[in-house]
């Protein structure tokens, strides 16, 4: 069985939903005394992870076309949505321990460079696949 764009569309924004719901657990659960409140940043994640994941998916399709204006634009959109959670993580942080800040801006920095890495790695294992069919 073979799924349509669409279809796997929807399937990576479900993820990327899924993931936010994660995301906010440890959130709650390391973050909450420090000022984050978990059901804002949960609503912020939610919120900015549908057009993340849509953007993402799309920034593949029209790598894989070469359709580089449609790269950049959707690229924007991904790399604006990517940080919302983020942003208002450190605009409400009250007083966090420099480790627990050091961490947080390690892994804000660790997952959009792995975000970057999983959308190039898509686009070049795909236009493989295409190379292999011809």
């Amino acid at each position: 069985m073979s799924l349509s764009t669409t279809q796997k569309e929807r399937i990576w924004v479900l993820l990327v939903v899924l993931y936010g719901v994660g995301k906010s657990i440890v959130v709650w659960q390391t973050l909450g005394k420090y000022g984050v409140n978990a059901i804002l940043y949960f609503l912020f994640d939610i919120g900015a992870a549908i057009p993340y994941g849509i953007s993402t998916a799309r920034v593949v399709i029209y790598g894989l076309a070469r359709d580089w204006a449609r790269v950049r634009a959707w690229g924007a959109i991904a790399v604006v949505t990517h940080f919302i959670p983020d942003i208002y993580i450190f605009a409400v942080l009250h007083e966090p321990p420099p480790l627990l800040m050091d961490g947080l801006i390690f892994v804000v920095a660790l997952f959009a460079v792995l975000a970057i890495l999983g959308v190039l790695r898509q686009i070049q294992k795909r236009r493989a696949s295409d190379l292999k069919g011809n």
